[in-house]
């Protein structure tokens, strides 16, 4: 008998969205799925509209809570999941019918505790972004934890992948911060044997403006250099063979939060940045070579003028990334910025 898989749907403020996301687990081929629809304190017609939508589907459950943040209500979907597996769509994304099912059917075939599709990026109703390469990776708990650092085949996202729901005990996401994913996925990288990936898209991931990633403000970029160190510190020295890959971890998204500081003139945050700085210059100056071996043209080219100076690059710098977005947004999707 197929074993019962949790998925849970964080809601807040998604009213133009959240239909199309459930109606989209709802048609899954794998049937013997509790959909799991936590209303974060919507204050539009999301949680009516998840009302709605519960008596169309007797596998629907519904929260309803005080607004805590995306990792309060991912929290809140996993204490009452009683799925073998666990898996998480964001509220304002879409799956393909058969998702769960070649999920599923990877961990059963792999004997893997966690398994990973790859995704379609869509930006304004086209798609910007896939990796379609049909190839098929099965990979020890070092080598995905490698990947997952490389950030290139394997990100941390918590929504393309199906997990073991024991990987989750002793284990929350971690509430009031943004980015929540990047702490959590590592440990539950951490807690597998094995990990296979498929890079078959079968996740829509709705890149909108107004998401937490694309909300340019004081605190989102404050909550990630806050976990791009933790992490860093928390690997640093227990994998002597992922050394490397942590600190390009760390230098690459430093490269990134330098870009958006300077992009959207967020001077608060550049602070914040500077308290990181030494370590970053202690990484370049210990990997450089290994580090820019590893890097793609653009994210070459900005190392290189933080390091030259980076206030006087400023304005360089900026006009780059402008350049680059707008190639990706018409479909360009050979870097990612």
């Amino acid at each position: 008998m197929e074993e019962l898989i949790s998925i849970i749907v964080p809601v807040y403020n998604v009213e133009e969205y959240i239909e199309k996301c459930v109606e989209s687990i709802i048609n899954q081929t794998y049937k013997n799925i509790e959909i799991i629809l936590v209303d974060d304190g919507a204050t539009d017609n999301s949680g009516k509209i998840c009302d709605e939508l519960g008596k169309r589907d007797s596998r629907i459950k519904i929260i309803h809570k005080a607004n805590g943040g995306l990792s309060d209500a991912r929290n809140a979907g996993l204490k009452i999941a009683k799925g073998e597996y666990i898996g998480f769509v964001d509220s304002d994304d879409y799956i393909a019918k058969d998702m769960f099912e070649t999920l599923y059917n990877l961990n059963k075939k792999y004997n893997s505790e966690i398994s990973i599709v790859s995704f379609y990026e869509i930006y304004k109703g086209k798609v910007i972004g896939v990796r379609d390469s049909k190839n098929l990776e099965e990979l020890t708990k070092i080598e995905a934890i490698r990947e997952l650092l490389i950030d290139t085949n394997i990100q941390s996202y918590a929504w393309n992948k199906l997990f073991k729901k024991e990987l989750f005990d002793g284990l929350e996401f971690p509430t009031n911060k943004n980015f929540e994913d990047i702490a959590t996925t590592l440990l539950l990288f951490e807690k597998a044997n094995k990990v296979v990936l498929l890079e078959d898209p079968k996740y829509y991931y709705v890149r909108r403006d107004n998401s937490i990633v694309g909300v340019r403000n004081y605190k989102t970029y404050k909550d990630y250099l806050d976990v791009i160190l933790d992490k860093y510190n928390y690997l640093d020295g227990k994998y002597e063979e992922l050394d490397l890959y942590n600190a390009y971890n760390y230098i690459i998204n430093m490269i990134w939060v330098y870009t958006i500081i300077v992009a959207f003139d967020l001077e608060e945050v550049y602070k914040e940045f500077e308290k990181q700085y030494d370590l970053f210059e202690k990484l370049i100056n210990k990997y450089e070579n290994e580090i820019t071996d590893k890097l793609d043209n653009y994210n070459k080219s900005v190392l290189y003028m933080m390091l030259l100076n980076k206030e006087y690059s400023k304005p360089a710098v900026k006009q780059l990334y402008k350049t680059y977005k707008e190639k990706r947004n018409e479909g360009d999707f050979g870097v990612q910025i």
